[in-house]
């Protein structure tokens, strides 16, 4: 139980915590920079939902499951939207792209507060997405110990990307970095909660696993298209934000793949 858990806890926690100390280092980036990386976070995270957590969920349940399993986790992350929004009173300060086409230098006052926002919402989906990796983890570990640790490997792996996605728009919000990275590595604990569960269980059915795989599937969606690609085109209009999310993709199509 103890090995499921260090396992489990590991995947999560410094897989996550290492995107975010990545995204420590582009503090008062370029926005070229910070574009470059949002959008490649987000084709990895695209990737994942589209090869990974999708084809999983639908191996475990039916279409119709999965399809209203993914609706009600966007649902869940636009709730939670809603909410931030009412909270911190930042709708309105979301900027219009025409706008940021003659900017020049430093993030503004309002982007600053938008990119908060978008981290707060990341890290409510990354948890999110994180329970049911957990669970898979406890779960084969408790069956086979180097099966766990491989499949902790490969989540370890891919974490660091959606780490980098919540700590670069913490970090570039005018949150202390140490802080970004405490609550960007934070994300990654409902793994061990996960593994915990899987562990206890052993077995877990498949049917709770599928549904909430695509709940996490729905969430990540909901946070690629409506806030990791929207801030990365905001920061910079170009190919660039495309170019990068398409590497994203490919590299996270290898990974989910097991290939590196």
């Amino acid at each position: 139980m103890l090995k499921t858990l260090l396992v489990a806890s590991a995947a999560g926690i410094i897989g996550t915590g290492l995107g975010g100390i990545i995204g420590m280092f582009f503090g008062n980036s370029s926005k070229k920079a910070l574009s470059s990386l949002l959008s490649f976070a987000g084709g990895v995270m695209l990737s994942i939902v589209c090869f990974d957590l999708i084809p999983e969920a639908l191996s475990l349940s039916s279409v119709l499951i999965t399809a209203v399993s993914i609706f009600l986790g966007i649902l869940v992350v636009q709730a939670l939207n809603t909410v931030i929004d009412h909270i911190t009173h930042t709708e309105e300060t979301h900027v219009e792209l025409e706008d940021l086409r003659h900017q020049q230098g430093l993030i503004s006052t309002s982007q600053e507060k938008s990119m908060l926002r978008s981290g707060f919402i990341m890290f409510a989906a990354i948890a999110l997405h994180n329970l049911p990796e957990g669970m898979a983890i406890g779960s084969a570990t408790s069956h086979d110990a180097t099966m766990g640790l491989t499949l902790a490997f490969l989540i370890a792996l891919h974490n660091i990307p959606e780490g980098m996605s919540i700590g670069v728009p913490l970090i570039e919000g005018g949150m202390n970095k140490w802080k970004a990275i405490g609550l960007t590595s934070l994300s990654g604990a409902p793994t061990l909660i996960g593994g915990l569960i899987g562990a206890l269980l052993g077995g877990v059915g498949d049917l709770p696993i599928a549904v909430s795989l695509a709940l996490a599937a729905g969430a990540m969606l909901y946070v690629t298209f409506c806030e990791v690609l929207p801030q990365a085109i905001l920061l910079h209009h170009g190919r660039r934000p495309a170019l990068f999310a398409i590497i994203g993709i490919v590299l996270g199509f290898i990974s989910v793949n097991g290939i590196i």
